[in-house]
């Protein structure tokens, strides 16, 4: 009962919506049980009713923070995704989502073209019938100017210098797809804050693009193409890391990927290294505040605040 009707924490946002048993913990959790004695027939946990029973898991790791069981449902989509999809092969869709890394830095070239979905009268009713996509449902807008295209020359210092400094105030933002492409003023306002704050400070780039933590593949089942993402991005990261330089990430799922799927990706020490340095903002601010490393003179904010579960 705890795990199906726990309301006062994150867990279990789509059966709190929909109040069905089969998407509960424990519903899911008895599915996968099922599949996996062959209670279903032959290839079972690549099968509709596990698919169904996952299908609106939003993959928010909640299962394995509040349910006593410590389930990762998370965890086990990914690999029943994965399973399925070798058998039924990439819908346009699925590509489309796990690509989005690469895509969207293409797409802010030409961003009236790319959202021409939320424009062009009769595009939204198509891409439901292409892609699944809901008519219903709108899509953030891509833009031009994306954090690596805006991102403010001062606040940012060279990596080597830091580096051959040895211990110092500093930080690295890891700027995620969704922050840096979509609503690039949440990174600079992160960089802005951390920089007042006294931060020497870094980010992780690369020719054409971002360095991403694989977490749209892993959603589409694309587990191969994840492992190369994350360890591009764990290579990146891992001289900051050894010397003791937190890795700061604004997007809970992705900088998540460093202190979980990354270590269950076969990346080895590299990754067990980054994992120890990543924080979330407020993690890392909440760490540094304790510290007495972390001295802004904060002004009275008289409005509401939206506090992230």
């Amino acid at each position: 009962g705890h795990c199906r009707k726990f309301d006062a924490g994150t867990m279990c946002p789509s059966y709190r919506v929909t109040r069905d048993e089969v998407h509960s913990t424990r519903g899911r959790a008895n599915t996968l049980r099922l599949a996996v004695s062959s209670q279903l027939g032959p290839d079972a946990l690549a099968g509709d009713d596990v698919a169904e029973a996952l299908d609106l898991c939003v993959s928010c790791k909640g299962c394995k923070r509040d349910c006593p069981t410590g389930i990762d449902m998370a965890r086990l989509k990914i690999e029943v995704t994965a399973q399925r999809k070798q058998r039924t092969g990439f819908s346009t869709m699925d590509k489309l989502l796990g690509r989005l890394p690469e895509l969207v830095h293409t797409a802010s070239r030409v961003p009236a073209l790319a959202n021409v979905r939320e424009t062009l009268p009769g595009a939204k009713a198509l891409g439901e019938r292409w892609l699944g996509l809901s008519a219903r449902r709108s899509l953030p807008r891509f833009r031009s100017d994306t954090f690596w295209r805006r991102r403010p020359a001062a606040l940012f210092s060279d990596a080597a210098t830091t580096l051959a400094a040895g211990p110092t105030k500093a930080a690295v933002l890891f700027v995620d797809t969704f922050n840096g492409s979509f609503e690039s003023e949440n990174a600079i306002a992160a960089a802005r804050v951390l920089k007042a704050a006294g931060y020497t400070l870094h980010t992780v780039s690369k020719a054409g693009g971002h360095v991403c933590c694989g977490r749209t593949y892993l959603a589409a089942g694309m587990v191969d193409e994840a492992r190369a993402k994350a360890g591009e991005l764990v290579r990146a990261l891992l001289p900051f890391a050894q010397a003791g330089i937190a890795v700061v990430g604004l997007e809970p799922s992705c900088l998540l990927t460093l202190r979980d799927e990354a270590l269950a990706l076969g990346l080895g020490d590299a990754a067990q290294v980054v994992s120890t340095q990543a924080l979330l903002f407020e993690e890392f601010i909440a760490r540094e505040a304790r510290a007495g490393r972390f001295n802004v003179p904060f002004q009275p904010l008289a409005q509401p605040l939206l506090v992230h579960g």
